[in-house]
């Protein structure tokens, strides 16, 4: 029988090659022969958390401690589970007792200014970073920490990418950290730095190997394209496969022959384009030996060498005629023009450091802003709660109209964008959508950015939208000051 030193010994050189089932089940077996081992329930819970298995990872380490309430590791893997579970303030709690029993634990340092980052608390997660920083100075997770800190919470963009760029130095694989000073880039304008950076972005990743992807997009500018094909592989959501696509006709215009694989509701509208000449839902499904492209690797594939990559316009979509007439019909039963539909809210709630797309706009001052409009007031929210679209109304002093089942059918969803006289809400599919029917929109843009809507001023991407922007400080006074001196000259 194996010793229980033995199977931990094990396990742990497993764990770090990277083998992280066959560590845990070392783990376990060492656990089933001495289950009093305050360590090795720790190490399983780490494990356990490494493979995404939080609520046994929290039963595990919960046993460690109270084995033994003296291992400052087992009070950081405890803070990290509770981060896992988003309770960040048990969270901070736990790293601050391992630092208790060990101040010298630059790792549990970083970590409780990651949990004060996740709690708002800017400054106490400075001094956390800043202890860590002293104690290691070559942990390259505190820069990219920090990084996070100044671009999300601070607005810093050059801070930001300074902590990035070190991170990278330390770690030239830290693919999050390439990713997020990719996002600064373009928050800056700084479009072809930022699009190479681009490249380490997640659903790059996964393709990363993939037999027919083209692994060096950049090659495909010096080739000659005229009769290959390509399949053009949708990556994101709608609203970004739209924007990559704007890149297409560029390739297309150098003789190549597009496919596309994507999100079927996309299909009809873009065989309006004239771009594809075939669709499928995913690549398995398209097979063949056609060479594949990520859609965001469309903008380096049409750049040559020693040429900065431009920014290209929306992509041109048409709106099935017959569906704009229905759209139309059912606005005017509504009530007399000018049709502003409008939409609030986009994405997943933020929670903590996981960094999402999500965007909202308050409801009590955006209706106030619209409120001296003479209109009627279409929500195209998707998913609306009923106590948003009742405080809207109120705000808005008028019918707010709720049209969010168009957003069950993208067809019908472009013909209302081509049907509705203004847009108003943060960005989303419907942004997309009415820049890629030639129209404007006025573009509710939350603090941080998303990188489209660069760090201040207009949008070089989406030329025809008016943004308006909530500040660092979270005001939003100013923005829906203007918005309100925008639509009042439109409308008057």
């Amino acid at each position: 029988m194996s010793r229980p030193a033995d199977l931990v010994a094990r396990g742990i050189a497993l764990a770090q090659a990277g083998r992280w089932p066959e560590a845990l089940e070392h783990f376990q077996h060492s656990l089933a022969i001495a289950p009093a081992s305050a360590a090795v329930w720790s190490n399983a819970a780490f494990a356990l958390r490494t493979l995404g298995r939080t609520g046994e990872a929290a039963e595990a380490i919960a046993r460690a401690v109270a084995i033994d309430a003296s291992i400052a590791d087992a009070w950081n893997i405890y803070g990290l589970v509770e981060q896992d579970r988003r309770d960040f303030a048990a969270a901070r709690s736990h790293f601050r007792h391992a630092l208790t029993l060990n101040p010298r634990f630059p790792q549990a340092w970083m970590n409780l200014g990651n949990s004060e980052q996740a709690l708002g608390n800017a400054a106490a997660a400075i001094e956390a970073y800043e202890k860590a920083l002293a104690m290691d100075p070559r942990l390259p997770e505190i820069h990219y920490n920090l990084g996070l800190l100044q671009s999300n919470a601070m607005g810093e963009i050059e801070r930001a990418i300074a902590h990035y760029r070190q991170a990278i130095e330390l770690a030239p694989d830290f693919a999050l950290a390439h990713h997020n000073l990719a996002h600064c880039l373009f928050l800056l304008g700084r479009f072809d730095q930022a699009w190479r950076e681009h490249q380490w972005r997640s659903p790059r990743r996964d393709y990363a190997g993939a037999p027919r992807l083209a692994q060096h997009p950049a090659a495909l500018a010096c080739e000659d394209l005229a009769g290959e094909r390509f399949l053009v592989l949708a990556e994101q959501g709608l609203g970004d496969i739209l924007f990559y696509l704007r890149y297409a006709p560029a390739l297309r215009a150098r003789g190549a022959m597009l496919d596309f694989a994507g999100d079927l509701r996309l299909h009809p509208m873009l065989a309006r384009t004239g771009l594809f000449e075939r669709f499928a839902a995913n690549a398995a499904e398209a097979g063949g030996q056609t060479t594949e492209l990520l859609a965001g690797d469309l903008p380096l594939a049409v750049t040559p060498p020693g040429h900065s990559i431009e920014v290209a316009p929306p992509l041109a979509l048409t709106a099935d005629r017959d569906r704009i007439a229905a759209a139309r019909r059912r606005l005017q039963a509504l009530g007399k023009g000018p049709y502003v539909a409008i939409a609030w809210r986009a994405g997943e709630p933020k929670t903590g450091l996981h960094e999402t797309l999500y965007k909202a706009a308050p409801l009590e001052p955006l209706g106030t802003a619209l409120r001296p409009l003479e209109a009627t007031f279409v929500s195209v929210q998707r998913d609306p709660k009923l106590d948003e679209t009742q405080a809207l109304a109120s705000a808005l002093g008028h019918p707010l109209h709720d049209l969010s089942s168009v957003n069950g059918d993208l067809e019908d969803t472009l013909a209302s964008m081509d049907a509705v006289d203004a847009y108003v809400g943060v960005s989303s599919t419907n942004v997309h959508l009415r820049a890629s029917l030639g129209r404007d929109a006025h573009v509710l843009v939350p603090f941080p950015p998303e990188w489209r809507w660069m760090a201040a001023g207009a949008s070089p991407w989406f030329p025809a939208m008016r943004v308006y922007r909530e500040e660092p400080s979270h005001a939003w006074k100013a923005a829906f000051d203007a918005l309100a001196a925008d639509l009042g000259a439109r409308f008057r």
